[in-house]
């Protein structure tokens, strides 16, 4: 698989698992939850590994990353710390869709061009089973 093609894999990932999340709730409020609930679930597998300050630097180098899709991120992004959901709660729903989607398609991206993909894959799996092998 090429690189973009590993990218778009990692990125309708992230995209699935977020729908996943944020299930039949609408609005930027239910954006924002789903991005922290990822962030918890995430975060939750990759701190025995990475440790929690490389996973913290990930994420703040996603946000960073991300920026460039979606301008909303960029004027909430030096506030947020590690509130994720933070990043998205106030801003239009479909602008929050797009920040969530930006965000950890970025961080998957950083991610697995770290570990690989195989093994960012193995991670998702372990905490979405159903959402990533519907994905694979």
């Amino acid at each position: 698989m090429t690189s973009g093609g590993r990218a778009q894999s990692l990125r309708e990932s992230a995209r699935r698992i977020l729908l996943h999340e944020v299930g039949h709730r609408g609005g930027a409020e239910a954006w924002g939850a789903a991005a922290q609930a990822v962030h918890d679930k995430l975060s939750a597998r990759l701190v025995p590994i990475l440790g929690s300050g490389s996973v913290q630097l990930l994420f703040a180098r996603s946000v960073r990353l991300a920026q460039a899709e979606c301008a909303g991120l960029a004027r909430k992004a030096a506030t947020a710390g590690t509130d994720v959901g933070a990043l998205l709660r106030d801003l239009a729903p479909e602008v929050a869709r797009q920040g969530a989607e930006a965000l950890f398609g970025t961080f998957l991206e950083v991610l697995g061009s770290l570990i690989g993909e195989r093994l960012t894959l193995q991670i998702l799996k372990s905490a979405w089973p159903m959402i990533v092998e519907e994905a694979s």
